[in-house]
């Protein structure tokens, strides 16, 4: 169950600044602030244990990472041939000041509004 009020988004339409920074702009919901669809990072203002999830569509095939800390934790793989789609979710122990974000993409990603990054705070550790 998720803790109510506390940190959660999901944010939607990515925009590729480059393949290593990924920003999902259209923000459909940010409870906290935590994160930024300006950098496409969410920082960790509550420690505490929190689900990720994103869905990437590309062409190509290939893979996107959910970087914490500019360090690849957990990746989605693209597969298909002209229209690919992938979805994952993690979940991560992350202290305050903790980064986590989508990027070190190694396909042509596709600006599709089903596009999307979550994140929620699950546990606190306060």
């Amino acid at each position: 169950m998720f803790v109510s009020g506390t940190s959660a988004f999901t944010a939607r339409n990515l925009n590729v600044v480059n393949t290593s920074n990924v920003r999902f702009y259209h923000v459909l919901y940010n409870e906290g602030n935590d994160y930024n669809p300006s950098t496409g990072v969410f920082t960790c203002r509550i420690p505490g244990i929190y689900w990720f999830s994103t869905t990437i569509f590309g062409s190509s095939g290939g893979i996107c990472n959910i970087l914490m800390n500019d360090l690849p934790n957990v990746y989605v793989a693209l597969t298909g041939n002209n229209y690919d789609i992938g979805t994952v979710s993690e979940v991560f122990r992350l202290r305050h000041g903790d980064r986590v974000r989508v990027g070190q993409c190694n396909s042509h990603l596709v600006n599709d509004p089903l596009n999307s990054f979550s994140g929620a705070l699950v546990k606190s550790d306060e």
